[in-house]
Parts: C-alpha cells; sequence; structure tokens
C-alpha cells in the first residue's frame, strides 16, 4: 500500500505482517524514508543449521549405546585385573554409571 495515496503497490500487499502494512506504519508512526532505508541495508543475515530432531536424537542414542559399551569393557577389565573380585566401591560405581545411561 503506498502510504501517500492509499494505492495499492502490487505483490507486497497490505497485510500488517507484510512489507505492504509494515512500511506504511512506519511512515506514519513518524519514521522517515531515510530512518528505513537505513535500517533495512544495515541488517545482517546469517544462516544457522541445525540438525533434524531425529538425527539429534539418533546421536544422543549412539554416544549412550558407546558410552554403555565403554563401562562394560571397563567392568570386563576390572574382573580380569582382579581375578573376578573388583572392589566393592568399584563395583559400586560401575553399577551407578550403569544405572544412569541406562
Amino acid at each position: 500500500m503506498d502510504a501517500a495515496n492509499g494505492t495499492s503497490i502490487g505483490a507486497s500487499g497490505s497485510a500488517s505482517d507484510s512489507c505492504g502494512g509494515v512500511l506504511p506504519e512506519l511512515i506514519s508512526s513518524g519514521k522517515t524514508a531515510k530512518d528505513i532505508h537505513d535500517t533495512l541495508t544495515s541488517q545482517q543475515v546469517e544462516i544457522v543449521l541445525t540438525a533434524h530432531p531425529t538425527k539429534v536424537n539418533r546421536r544422543a542414542l549412539l554416544d549412550r549405546h558407546r558410552r554403555i559399551q565403554y563401562l562394560l569393557t571397563e567392568a570386563d577389565e576390572l574382573r580380569s585385573n582382579f581375578k573376578g573380585n573388583p572392589t566393592k566401591f568399584q563395583q559400586e560405581l560401575l553399577d551407578d554409571a550403569l544405572e544412569r545411561d541406562i
């Protein structure tokens, strides 16, 4: 919408959340064309890439599986190093870690 004469300005439309709707509102609120131009031309756009939620969940699950495998390997090593009898403290640490991860 052209603020000066109230006519439509083509593809921009006049919905309040479109350029055709926002620009006339800014001008009628006292913003100058120079203020609007300076603001628009100083905008910075940054691309943010995010993983799809299923990909994030998959990675978290794989990390969890690796952690559990590490703990089970550690338990096997403790049993072999202590001839099948890790200390009670070591066993409790492993049990707690496995319980958290499982």
